[in-house]
C-alpha cells in the first residue's frame, strides 16, 4: 500500500481536530497560560504605544505628535523577545509530549496530522492572548492618558481607528504564534513512533 493510499484511508476531518487542539489547551492549562501570556504582553506593549498615538494625534491634532523612532525599535524588541519565548515554550511542550506524539503515530496519525493539530492550537493560543493583549494595552494607553489630559480623552478616542487595531494586533499574533510553532511542530511531526514512546521527560 503506498503512501497515496494511506492518506485516503486515515483522514482527520477539521472538526476532530479542532477540538483535539481545544481539550490539549485545557489538559495543559498551566503550559497555555504562559504561552498566552507571552503573546499578551508583547502585543499589550505594541497595542499601549499605537493607541497612544492615536489618542494624541486625535486629541492634538495640530501638534502633529507622532510614535517616536525609539518607540519603533522598541516594538521591534518586543515582537523579538515574544517570538523566543514562544518558540522557547513550544519546543518545551513538544518534549513532554513525546510519548502521547508516539502513540498517535502509532494509531495511525501521519505527519500533517501532528502538524495539523500543533498549528490549530498555536493558531487558538495567538487568537487568545491577542485580544487579550490589546484589551490590557488599551486600558493602560488610555489609563495613562487620562491621567495626563483628563477624562476629556475619553471623547477623543477613535473608535474605527480602535477596531482596526483590534484587527492588526489579533492578526500578528496570531502570525507570530503560528510561525514560532512551525519548526517546533515540523520536528513533532517527523518523529518515528518508536523514538517518540522511548522518550521520558
Amino acid at each position: 500500500m503506498n503512501t497515496e493510499q494511506i492518506d485516503r484511508k486515515v483522514k482527520l476531518p477539521i472538526s476532530e481536530a479542532f477540538f483535539i487542539s481545544v481539550r490539549q489547551i485545557r489538559i495543559r492549562f498551566q503550559r497555555s497560560k504562559i504561552m498566552i501570556a507571552s503573546i499578551g504582553l508583547g502585543i499589550a506593549f505594541m497595542t499601549h504605544l499605537n493607541i497612544t498615538n492615536v489618542i494624541f494625534n486625535a486629541y492634538m491634532a495640530d501638534a502633529g505628535t507622532t510614535v517616536e523612532a525609539y518607540q519603533f525599535w522598541l516594538l521591534i524588541i518586543s515582537v523579538f523577545v515574544t517570538c523566543v519565548g514562544l518558540i522557547n515554550s513550544t519546543l518545551i511542550a513538544v518534549y513532554e509530549r513525546y510519548t502521547e506524539i508516539g502513540t498517535m503515530k502509532c494509531l495511525g496519525a501521519l505527519d500533517h496530522h501532528i502538524l495539523e493539530l500543533f498549528i490549530i492550537e498555536a493558531f487558538l493560543l495567538g487568537l487568545y492572548g491577542g485580544i487579550i493583549g490589546f484589551i490590557i494595552g488599551t486600558i493602560t494607553a488610555t489609563s495613562s492618558l487620562i491621567m495626563q489630559l483628563g477624562f476629556d480623552v475619553l471623547s477623543k478616542i477613535p473608535i474605527i481607528d480602535m477596531f482596526k487595531y483590534l484587527g492588526l494586533t489579533t492578526i500578528l499574533s496570531i502570525i507570530l504564534s503560528v510561525g514560532s510553532t512551525i519548526f517546533p511542530a515540523l520536528r513533532a511531526a517527523k518523529l518515528k513512533p518508536v523514538e517518540a514512546l522511548r522518550y521520558h521527560v
